[in-house]
């Protein structure tokens, strides 16, 4: 028996990620990889505290078939639990006992999955993902016989668009949303402090302290990608570009030159000398966010060089570095 998950009931707590031990829950698409899955294994289950992760048969019998007169039967009575559940829904937002909300709130939920199972059963379940998506939108793009149903299709597709709408709105509405990017940003944080504290270790000749500081700091970058993950932050990769141009060009316009005028007030020169470089190393990485995304489906590979100094990156290996002087050889090429 190999694990699946209920992608409705996950509540992204994502302990099966760290308890998996081939790797098969951390996935893009949410669902456990069965290929990689270990049958009967059943740590990400146990591990799970939303229980949306259960065994299932590696094969199932055959579907027994439905007269229409059941069909007919299963259709009705998800009519009507829809109906209930738009009643329930009314009575916890009007009702100013929290004990009514409550149990409004949960009837609603009642009914929503009893609606699921009866839709499912009666072979009108269509999966909230995003390949039932494309696959919709692929149909509209194709030459289709008469009588293709045209406007379901495109009803359908409307409503996944209402539906993803809102859950985005919800997540950026909620405090945990809030909570993982104050989280993302302590462990980012945290990552770079570890690192500069393991360094030192090692200038000391501390070397189980620098592993452990080592260890700590990829870590901390573990959480935060994954909090950033959560959180809904990372988009398509020309979405992540732009973005990219964005906060790389506020940096270099708006934020470093403030910071270098109030350090020459202070006369504080390295703090100057460090807010300069990174202010110029900035408007460099801009630049090139932005050829990447002009150029995004070229297929030649490009190599870029690292400045070790001011954070600089060339396409090229230079003579020495156009900002801080650095000698070229000692670029580190990606």
């Amino acid at each position: 028996m190999r694990a699946v998950r209920n992608i409705r009931l996950c509540t992204k707590d994502c302990l099966c990620l760290y308890v998996c031990p081939t790797g098969a829950t951390d996935t893009e698409d949410g669902q456990i990889d069965a290929a990689k899955c270990i049958s009967g294994c059943r740590a990400c289950v146990d591990a799970c505290t939303s229980h949306a992760i259960s065994l299932v048969p590696d094969e199932f019998p055959p579907q027994q078939k439905k007269t229409d007169e059941v069909k007919a039967a299963l259709r009705a009575l998800s009519a009507s639990k829809v109906e209930q559940e738009k009643i329930a829904c009314e009575i916890a937002k009007s009702s100013s006992d929290p004990v009514m909300g409550q149990l409004a709130k949960a009837i609603k939920l009642s009914n929503r999955f009893m609606t699921e199972d009866l839709l499912r059963e009666a072979g009108y379940m269509l999966p909230q993902s995003k390949n039932v998506e494309v696959l919709l939108q692929s149909l509209l793009q194709a030459d289709q016989p008469e009588g293709f149903p045209k406007e379901t299709v495109e009803q359908l597709l409307e409503t996944f668009n209402d539906n993803n709408k809102t859950e985005e709105k919800n997540m950026s509405e909620s405090k945990t949303s809030k909570n993982l990017m104050d989280a993302f940003a302590g462990e980012s944080q945290a990552n770079r402090k570890y690192l500069a504290y393991a360094k030192k270790a090692e200038n000391d000749g501390k070397t189980n302290a620098a592993k452990l500081l080592k260890a700590a700091s990829d870590a901390e970058t573990l959480h935060a990608l994954k909090h950033f993950e959560v959180a809904g932050k990372v988009g398509s990769t020309v979405e992540n570009l732009q973005d990219a141009v964005a906060g790389e060009t506020h940096e270099y316009k708006d934020m470093y030159p403030g910071f270098i005028k109030t350090a020459q007030e202070e006369g504080n020169t390295a703090a100057i000398r460090t807010f300069t470089f990174a202010m110029k190393a900035e408007e460099v990485h801009a630049r090139l966010y932005q050829e990447a995304l002009d150029n995004l489906d070229e297929t030649d590979e490009v190599f870029y060089y690292l400045c070790p100094v001011c954070g600089n990156i060339e396409k090229a290996v230079p003579d020495k570095c156009c900002i801080c002087g650095v000698p070229g050889v000692k670029f580190i090429k990606y």
